[in-house]
Formats: structure tokens, sequence, C-alpha cells
């Protein structure tokens, strides 16, 4: 590498931050007050309403007897049971129950599933705009799907086991998380503009730069103080 060529250490990338660090701020506080601004009064608080479901035959007791086969094949259909929830047949009974104003598509986009890993558990969850009709749509889902479950194997092995409730506060948006999230772009964009703006500055602050970007002999350095004191 050739010595000559200009090298920023971290003293010099901290004195550049530091001249700034006004800008820094101002620019830093800017963003994350316009992320506070947006999520507050620009995006539309979302709720979510969650039921459980428990993928078994419903016969119990004496009726039948579960063997290690059929808790296997009960954990391997809640996989299946969690793409059935967001069929359009499920999706269609859900509208037609309750006679929603909204098309198969829309009703499928508020659809959530989520398979417990080696269980025989499925949360079914609807995320809206409205907790009530989140509410209201959770449960119908599951009624549903048993329905699709009957018709489909005869036999209904979706039991309900953690009805949906109204949800008590909004899912998003996460406040918290916008924040942080304007917080940290505002200081990158901030720390960026200042380096952008320090790499186009070309003014000359001190011999070094004559020598550096000038390629230019410094003959001499006149010392400069605002006060002078004469006797």
């Amino acid at each position: 590498m050739n010595m000559n060529e200009e090298t920023i250490d971290l003293g010099t990338l901290w004195l550049i931050i530091r001249k700034k660090l006004g800008l820094i701020i101002v620019v830093t506080i800017l963003m994350t007050m316009m992320s506070g601004i947006f999520t507050f009064f620009f995006v539309e608080p979302e709720y979510r309403s969650t039921v459980s479901v428990f993928i078994s035959d419903e016969r119990t007791g004496s009726q039948v007897m579960e063997t290690i086969n059929d808790i296997n094949m009960y954990q391997k259909l809640v996989d299946t049971y969690a793409e059935i929830a967001k069929s359009r047949t499920v999706a269609e009974d859900v509208m037609a129950n309750l006679e929603l104003d909204m098309t198969v598509g829309e009703i499928q986009d508020m659809i959530t599933t989520s398979p417990k890993g080696n269980t025989q558990f499925l949360n079914l969850s609807i995320t809206s705009t409205d907790r009530e009709q989140a509410y209201n749509m959770a449960n119908q889902m599951a009624r549903s799907l048993k329905a699709v479950s009957r018709e489909l194997r005869g036999t209904d092995i979706v039991q309900i086991l953690d009805p949906a409730n109204v949800p008590g506060g909004p899912s998003s948006p996460n406040i918290q998380m916008n924040l942080a999230i304007g917080f940290v772009l505002g200081l990158m964009l901030s720390v960026f503009v200042v380096f952008l703006l320090e790499f186009l500055d070309k003014t000359v602050k001190d011999p070094e730069f004559i020598s550096n970007e000038l390629r230019l002999p410094v003959l001499a350095a006149i010392p400069y103080t605002e006060h002078e004191s004469f006797n």
C-alpha cells in the first residue's frame, strides 16, 4: 500500500462525528418522532384473536383407547388441518355463517395457523382491524373446520380446546419496535450524511490536506488564534 495514501483512523472518525454531533442528534430525534407520528396517526391498529383446537377422535373413555400409532397419526394430521383451515372451503363457510361482506381471498389473508410441533394442538388466529370481528371469525373458523372434518373423514377429530376471546389490545403496530427502528434509521442516516458532507468538503483545514489531497509541498504553516493580546 502506498504510504502517501490517505488513511482514516478511528480517532479521525470520532473527531468528525463529534464535530457534527448536534446534526446527528437532531436528525435522529426527528426520525424517531416521524416514526412515532406515523405509527400513532397513520397505521390502523389490528387485533388478533386465537382459538386452540385439539386433533383427536371425539370418542373417549371406554369407547376408544388411543394407541401410540393413533397419537402419531393425529400429530401428523395437525399440519394437514393447518392447511385445511386456510382453505377456500373453510373461508366460504365462515363467510356464509357470519354473513360477511368480504371476499374469500380477504378472509384467507386474515387467517394464521400455528401447529405446535410434535403435539396434537393447533392454534387458529384471525387478524382484523375490528376486535369483535376477529373474535367472531376465530370461533367460527374452528366450527367450520370441524364441519369440514366431518365431511372429509366421516368423523369429527377437531375438538375446540380454548375458544377465542375478544382481544384486549391491538397486536400491531408494535409501537416500541417502530420507535426503535426510527431511532436506528435516524442514527444511521445522520452518520452517513455527516461523513458524506465531510467527504465533499474540500476546504483547506490543515497542512496534511495540501500534501495529501493536492499533492503540493507545504512551505510553511502559520498558527492561527482567535484572540491575541499585545503588551
